[in-house]
This record gives C-alpha cells, sequence and structure tokens, in this order.
C-alpha cells in the first residue's frame, strides 16, 4: 500500500534516469510531468508496482525469517557470534530469488514510465513487450536486479538490525515501552532505507537503462553506457527521490511489524516458539527444511 501512495516519486526518479536531459532535477521533472503530460502521468504504472511489491515484499520477509532461524540453529551455541554473517546469508538467499520475481513488473513499469504512449494500459505493454521482445526480454534485467537486490536487502537488514541493537543497548527501557521502542524502529528503518538506497542506485539506474527502450543491451553494457555518457554522476540519477522514497517505505514496513509484535504481546520467545512449529510443520509436510 505504502508502495502505491509513492508512485508518483517512483515515477519522477524514473524519468530523471531514463530522459536526464528533459527531466534534469527532481523539482524540474515534477513540473514537467504535471504540465506537458498532466497529473495521471504521476500514477503511471502503479499496477505493477503494487503486485510486484506485494509479492516480493511477502517472499522477501518469509524467507529472510525462515532462513535466519534456520542458520540460527546450525549455529547453535555460537549463534550470537555470527550474527551479522547470519543476518547478510538470509538477506542473500532473499534477494536472489526475490531478483527473478521483482524483474518482470519493474520492466513493464518503467516501459510504462519512459514512453505513456507506448500501450494504452499496463496488459498492453506488457503484451506489446512480450509480442516484440519475447518473454525473455521480462527478464534480462535480471543480472542487474540481482546485484540492486543483494545490496539493498542486505544493507536494509544490516543497518536496521545493527542500529536498532544499539539503541535497546543504549536505552533499555525501550524493550518494555511502545512508543520508545516504535521510534527505535522508525530510526533503524529511514537509516537502512538511506543506506540501501545508496549503495544499490548505480544498478537501478542500469536497471532503467535497459528497460526505457526495446534494445539488446546487456546489464554490462548499459552500465557502461551510463559511464560512458556521464560517467559515475549518471549512476547516482534519482538518488534523492530514491532516499526518500526507501527511508519512508522501509521504516514503515518495520514500524508495522515492531506496531502488531507489541499490540499483540508477540515476545521474541513467541516468535521462537512459532518459527519452532512452522519449521516442524514444514518438515512434517515435506517443504523446505
Amino acid at each position: 500500500g505504502a508502495h502505491l501512495l509513492l508512485t508518483p516519486i517512483d515515477v519522477a526518479k524514473t524519468k530523471i534516469q531514463t530522459d536526464p536531459e528533459r527531466y534534469p532535477g527532481v523539482v524540474s521533472a515534477l513540473k514537467t510531468v504535471a504540465k506537458e503530460e498532466g497529473f495521471g502521468t504521476f500514477f503511471n504504472g502503479w499496477e505493477p508496482t503494487f503486485l510486484g511489491f506485494f509479492v516480493n515484499g511477502g517472499l522477501g520477509y518469509s524467507t529472510i525469517e525462515y532462513f535466519r532461524r534456520m542458520f540460527i540453529e546450525m549455529a547453535g551455541p555460537n549463534a550470537g557470534a555470527l550474527e551479522i554473517p547470519i543476518i547478510l546469508g538470509s538477506a542473500l538467499i532473499s534477494a536472489c530469488l526475490g531478483s527473478f520475481t521483482l524483474a518482470p513488473f519493474e520492466t513493464v513499469r518503467i516501459r510504462a514510465v519512459a514512453q505513456p504512449d507506448y500501450a494504452d494500459n499496463i496488459v498492453g505493454v506488457l503484451k506489446r513487450i512480450v509480442a516484440e521482445e519475447g518473454v525473455g526480454s521480462l527478464f534480462s534485467a535480471v543480472p542487474a536486479f540481482l546485484p540492486k537486490e543483494i545490496l539493498f536487502i542486505c544493507t536494509k537488514f544490516l543497518v536496521f538490525d545493527l542500529s536498532t541493537d544499539y539503541l535497546y543497548e543504549t536505552y533499555p527501557a525501550a524493550n518494555e515501552d511502545l512508543k520508545l521502542s516504535l521510534l527505535i524502529s522508525l530510526i533503524g528503518g529511514t537509516l537502512g532505507g538511506i543506506s540501501a538506497a545508496i549503495v544499490s542506485n548505480p544498478a537501478d539506474a542500469t536497471i532503467s537503462e535497459m528497460k526505457k527502450s526495446k534494445s539488446d543491451i546487456s546489464a554490462l553494457g548499459a552500465f557502461q553506457a551510463l559511464l560512458d555518457r556521464g560517467g559515475i554522476p549518471l549512476l547516482y540519477r534519482g538518488l534523492a527521490l530514491r532516499m526518500f522514497f526507501y527511508a519512508l517505505i522501509v521504516s514503515i514496513q518495520f514500524l508495522v511489524y515492531d506496531y502488531v509484535r507489541f499490540t499483540l504481546n508477540i515476545g521474541s520467545d513467541d516468535l521462537k516458539l512459532y518459527l519452532d512449529v512452522l519449521g516442524g510443520a514444514l518438515s512434517e509436510s515435506g517443504g523446505p527444511v
């Protein structure tokens, strides 16, 4: 839902990345889109945005929590000392899976935003891409999505966990106080979102370069084209909007998670018991273990 509400920011970011001459900055991009294309353009691609992040969000959080618990059990008494490798390993697996689920949705979204007249609707955009470029085109950006998602998710969870752990140690009263706990989640989520946006922006710009129009360019070729055309600064086009976008998104995600956990009086022991039961059920049903 939050992604849907922030679609105009995503649209402006994509415009800045795909056509920097016409949209040189944030303010000018917003003004140009509103004046020349109409306010409706700010919600171009909302359908793949909503569906893509809905699917990817559910998959991402569930796989991270599952593998994190599995790695903790495998580590046994050494789990505490291996906290960071466990976080990164869980996030890495989740990011790899997420790259394949998110790529088709983002391909359609970027094309719809970069070329508003490409088709009458999102279904038309999808059909035309498949008809002219083949189904493989929907997944051709996966090599760029892999570093983007790996860097983004690993950084997001690592920064969130480290920052909130530090704050809980500094202010132990927050463990029993809902307002303080939610404030810590908000701070950790904001820091995680900003950090993740920074490290993943070059890959994000590369994906926009690949998918803005029909092209056989590879991820490496798109990356090199950006460097040749504008150097490192072009790889960070749209960063300010992405920092704002993901600081808000990630903080909301963790805020809602902790609010529900505290409202339902779910503590760490309860989560441990739930994951134990879930792991047992999956084992008995033949699911992943």
